[in-house]
């Protein structure tokens, strides 16, 4: 008998040390609500960078802004393009140099073109059109705006083109500087003229911009730019 119990005891030890060791292979609680698993965490950092690559791509959006006149005057269908060293046709269409230029960079570079619109038209003749662009100038206009950007924010490079206008921007690019704030964009400014190139234009930017890269760009005589697609191309492929 007392051998018989002495088993009994025996067994009744290791089945006690069997449990107390056992504790350490327990299944884990489930996590309580807020709590994240080492499998939920390792899947989430995995999904991190298409979620940071996707947010970069919807941030590094291309924009063509330009300033014409055509868009900012009434022109005739008939106008004499021809003769004025500001307007082309491009089958059968009017257009003019800045607006050219844009339309081509746009296309190489994939973005999307914007056309900086004033509420008040400019005069059909020319020479009436840079005397109000005088006036303007020597009131420090701003002319009232009635086009704008939608989801500007998204854009990180901006290709800008419009005419030299007295040694300087238009003052419906001043209006434009007013409207958007470039912090953080590169933004290449380049510009058609008769005779004037960059003049002061650039150095204007940067300073009405100085939280912007302002890079300069080209400079094309306005006769010249109907031939130009090929140099403005080359430009916008040098810089991407």
């Amino acid at each position: 008998m007392k051998r018989f119990a002495g088993i009994l005891l025996s067994a009744a030890l290791v089945l006690s040390l069997a449990s107390c060791g056992g504790k350490s292979e327990e299944t884990p609680a489930p996590p309580t609500q807020g709590e994240t698993t080492a499998a939920q965490q390792v899947e989430t950092s995995a999904l991190a960078p298409e979620i940071s690559a996707e947010l970069q791509s919807k941030n590094d959006k291309t924009l063509v802004v330009y300033f014409s006149r055509v868009g900012n005057t009434d022109f005739p269908s008939d106008i004499d393009a021809v003769s004025s060293a500001t307007l082309s046709r491009r089958d059968g269409e009017l257009k003019g140099n800045a607006q050219l230029m844009a339309e081509w960079m746009a296309d190489e570079a994939d973005g999307d073109l914007f056309e900086i619109q004033t509420e008040t038209s400019y005069p059909i003749d020319y020479t009436e059109t840079t005397d109000v662009a005088k006036q303007e100038q020597n009131a420090g206009a701003r002319p009232a705006l009635k086009s704008h950007i939608e989801g500007f924010d998204s854009y990180s490079t901006v290709y800008l083109v419009f005419p030299n206008w007295w040694a300087d921007l238009p003052m419906a690019l001043y209006s434009f500087f007013d409207e958007y704030d470039f912090t953080g964009k590169t933004l290449y400014v380049s510009i058609t003229h008769e005779g004037s190139s960059f003049s002061r234009t650039v150095s204007t930017i940067q300073s009405l911009e100085p939280d912007a890269l302002v890079i300069e760009g080209l400079s094309i005589r306005g006769a010249s730019v109907a031939d130009s697609e090929s140099t403005v191309r080359q430009f916008v492929q040098d810089n991407q």
